[in-house]
């Protein structure tokens, strides 16, 4: 089954660069990098383009420059999905759901340790 990329935390599988655009060219589009085991926020996911799945990973949203990390990259998956983000949060009774996710995911951490 693919790996479906939301929106929510994640861990990188590898070195991951961080790019100011979602192109892979030229090398000064990178502006830093995850190590193996980093974790990261991706606050969007884009549409597969040329075989890359996008994420934006910086919060800002108009002012500012955008960070990007490719999340998959010819069916490689980069990064692994450790609890997506809950629409509408807590103010929708969700909060329950989230505690438990989390808790589920640190067990599961902790299982393979």
């Amino acid at each position: 089954m693919d790996e479906q990329f939301v929106p929510g935390d994640y861990t990188a599988l590898g070195a991951m660069n961080i790019r100011v655009q979602m192109k892979t060219m030229p090398d000064s589009n990178i502006v830093g990098g995850y190590r193996n085991g980093a974790t990261f926020r991706v606050y969007e996911v884009y549409s597969e383009v040329s075989g890359i799945v996008w994420g934006r990973v910086s919060s800002n949203t108009g002012e500012g420059q955008a960070r990007y990390v490719g999340l998959r990259v010819n069916n490689q998956p980069k990064a692994k999905l450790e609890m997506a983000f809950v629409e509408g949060g807590a103010e929708n009774g969700d909060a329950l759901i989230t505690v438990l996710t989390r808790i589920a995911v640190a067990i599961e951490g902790l299982s393979k340790k």
